[in-house]
């Protein structure tokens, strides 16, 4: 990878504009197959990511997670339902929960080079190539994946509308390590007590993340007024009390799953950015690393053919995507069947004691 500044004549193979976990996740594939590409971000890094920090355990078959970026193992959800019912679902295997700084910025240390820190206002299409640019520099490679987030300016350029999206607000809490084990412990906590909504507890080595998110459609009032209402409920008061707000944080959060399509001639959409979020839990982190590294493989093979047949490349991108499951996440539907109202809430959550309890049994 070559840092870039101002206008550069070079085609690359790729660029890829967002260098959180699933551009970084494209870029070293890319890298290990000996194509070059330029990784664009308009932040610095390191950066903070607003994130609750969760990897599920089968991020394990994607990366080897090193120690110093583990804030706690992850034991599973517990899910706290409208009327106060607490289910616990834990993993066959530990996760973890991770600072989404460290984190992200172990990624980006894997590769040869930084990200090239740009932020990218225009993409034009230029038949065999795509330009990107701003007023003072441009770059432009035979594909394009897109990697940016919940407010994707690469899904916005490609006519791609997103589907339902989540305000998020979420507080960093201090608190005593001690205090953590003993009022959260390493579970992961979803509070489904809010309307088209959840809000959660994420614990940290000596921190908590709490917060809240609403589908924007239904946001009735300020969602920092939200996020101090569930702040002051009980038994979310409780988990904090005595803490130090050190912290706030705001972002946007993918309801729906994937978007209806993730493509156009020559350009990729993933994680955020194709809307690959379990609408259940705002959990992204697994989908952002394994949709980036499909995206990088297929471009990878394609760019060792002679000819690029752009139409067998939207093609097989969504085959790839559906072979490994990723398109199951638009079944989910879950804010109507689940969050609609108090009642769906409750049924939800009884269902999920009930299969917790099933799978319990010898």
């Amino acid at each position: 990878m070559i840092s870039l500044s101002g206008v550069s004549s070079t085609i690359y193979d790729a660029v890829i504009i967002g260098a959180g976990p699933a551009g970084s996740s494209a870029a070293k594939v890319l890298e290990d197959s000996g194509l070059s590409y330029v990784l664009v971000d308009k932040k610095k890094f390191p950066r903070n990511k607003p994130c609750a920090g969760v990897l599920s355990p089968k991020i394990l078959s994607l990366l080897d997670i090193p120690h110093d970026v583990i804030e706690r193992p992850l034991v599973g959800y517990r899910v706290f339902s409208p009327a106060g019912r607490i289910v616990e679902s834990s993993f066959p295997e530990h996760g973890f929960i991770v600072q989404r700084t460290e984190f992200d910025t172990f990624l980006v240390r894997s590769l040869a080079a930084e990200p090239v820190r740009q932020k990218v206002t225009q993409i034009k299409d230029n038949g065999d190539h795509i330009e990107i640019r701003n007023d003072q520099w441009s770059c432009t490679a035979r594909f394009v994946i897109g990697a940016d987030g919940a407010n994707s300016v690469v899904r916005r350029y490609c006519g791609i509308h997103a589907k339902q999206v989540a305000a998020a607000a979420q507080c960093v809490v201090r608190l005593p390590a001690n205090a953590i084990d003993e009022r959260v412990g390493d579970w992961f906590e979803v509070y489904y007590t809010l309307h088209h909504g959840y809000g959660w507890i994420s614990p940290m080595k000596d921190l908590l993340r709490i917060g809240v998110g609403i589908v924007t459609g239904h946001l009735i009032g300020n969602i920092k007024g939200v996020l101090e209402k569930f702040m002051a409920s009980s038994p979310v008061r409780e988990k904090w009390e005595g803490g130090e707000i050190v912290g706030r944080e705001a972002a946007s959060i993918p309801m729906s799953g994937p978007l209806d399509r993730v493509t156009r001639p020559r350009i990729l959409l993933c994680g955020d950015a194709g809307g690959f979020v379990y609408p259940g839990t705002g959990e992204g982190i697994f989908y952002a690393v394994k949709t980036g590294r499909i995206a990088a493989e297929l471009i990878s093979r394609l760019c060792q053919e002679e000819g690029i047949d752009t139409d067998l490349l939207e093609k097989t991108y969504s085959n790839e995507l559906e072979k490994n499951g990723l398109f199951a996440l638009r079944d989910v539907d879950f804010t109507e069947k689940n969050l609609s109202s108090t009642e769906n809430a409750e049924k939800y959550v009884r269902r999920l004691a009930h299969i917790v309890r099933a799978r319990s049994v010898p």
